[in-house]
């Protein structure tokens, strides 16, 4: 007897120190509210929210991915309350528009990844970084009432900006503040209602190479380096007009293949990460 109650003991150890599934929730079905649906889920899990208007403000969760439908139709509104979204380090979200913010993203010390989502009509900042960078790509900054991006002491060479269309933002596409030291790259800041970059003297380390700035107010400013690998170009969007909009660029856009690794420049149909640069040889 006492044996068989030591095995059942074990297996039972076994099973209970097994991890936990990870699970896939769906808004609306298992929760009708994307905050419940977050507030409710583990590391490893991905909830899947349908398309609709969620007003909503999140925050999201460290391991836990968050996929929208549809980035035009799957839609989170901030209601003016604060941050759409607040940023968590190791969260991931795409596929959303998210408007109607304060700010519409909001990464305090947080590098969410942050790709294929419509950061649009916010009242401050479409997507805001202190300290820490999220990871940002293949995402639209469209028609944010301050800048598009903003940096502000953020440092991170791992995490980047890249293969987004920031445009049509009420001051700058990207403004670094502070003792930022970022990459970005392989994005197109146009149509800016003051700069498509700007920065502030402390910022100046950050790399801007491949990139397409064009038709802002100011293309710049004198206290960031902007290299000859950044061009200045009608980019020939498929359409640019909002009542069926889709900003990736035409096949003779000038931008194909102009970015770095010979992606193009701006959005791209499949989302491909480059390596990091190689180290370089010694004479050792």
């Amino acid at each position: 007897m006492r044996l068989k109650t030591l095995f059942t003991a074990i297996i039972t150890l076994a099973i209970v120190s097994q991890p936990l599934m990870a699970r896939i929730i769906n808004v609306p079905g298992d929760y009708n509210k994307i905050g419940d649906a977050l507030g409710n889920a583990d590391a490893g899990d991905t909830i899947k929210v349908r398309r609709g208007v969620y007003n909503e403000n999140i925050t999201l969760v460290m391991g836990v991915v968050l996929q929208g439908a549809d980035p035009l139709t799957t839609i989170i509104d901030g209601g003016r309350r604060g941050p759409t979204v607040m940023g968590t380090s190791g969260a991931e979200m795409s596929h959303f528009t998210i408007r109607n913010g304060i700010e519409g993203v909001l990464c305090e010390n947080a590098a969410p990844y942050i790709h294929h989502c419509w950061i649009i009509d916010n009242h401050a900042t479409g997507l805001g970084a202190f300290i820490s960078l999220p990871d940002v790509r293949n995402n639209i900054v469209y028609g944010n009432r301050w800048s598009g991006i903003l940096a502000w002491g953020a440092k991170s060479l791992d995490s980047k900006i890249e293969q987004n269309v920031v445009l049509r933002n009420g001051y700058s596409g990207l403004t670094l503040m502070g003792p930022t030291n970022i990459v970005a790259r392989n994005n197109i800041f146009m149509e800016n209602h003051y700069y498509g970059i700007f920065a502030d003297p402390a910022a100046g380390q950050t790399l801007v190479e491949f990139n397409n700035i064009y038709r802002n107010y100011y293309p710049f400013n004198r206290f960031i380096k902007i290299n000859r690998t950044n061009v200045s170009l009608d980019p020939k969007f498929v359409n640019a007009s909002l009542s069926k909009p889709n900003f990736f660029v035409a096949p003779k856009s000038p931008l194909v293949k102009r970015g770095k690794g010979k992606l193009d420049i701006g959005l791209l149909q499949v989302d491909v990460k480059l390596d990091e640069e190689p180290a370089p040889l010694t004479n050792d």
